[in-house]
């Protein structure tokens, strides 16, 4: 729900049906000049690998 949020106010267009852990659909834009701006960049080191966390 946060992530909504912060999205919202950002005004960035995110699909939440997908992972946003999965790098598509809005995610990451590699080879933008503004890709740092639209990227959620998650670490998928918990439990295995099952578990993701967005970090920036």
């Amino acid at each position: 729900a946060a992530l909504k949020v912060i999205g919202s106010k950002l005004k960035k267009v995110w699909d939440f049906n997908v992972d946003p852990c999965s790098g598509s659909n809005g995610w990451l834009t590699p080879g933008s000049s503004t890709a740092v701006m639209n990227n959620v960049t998650c670490n998928c080191s918990f439990a295995n690998g099952t578990v993701c966390h967005v970090v920036s």
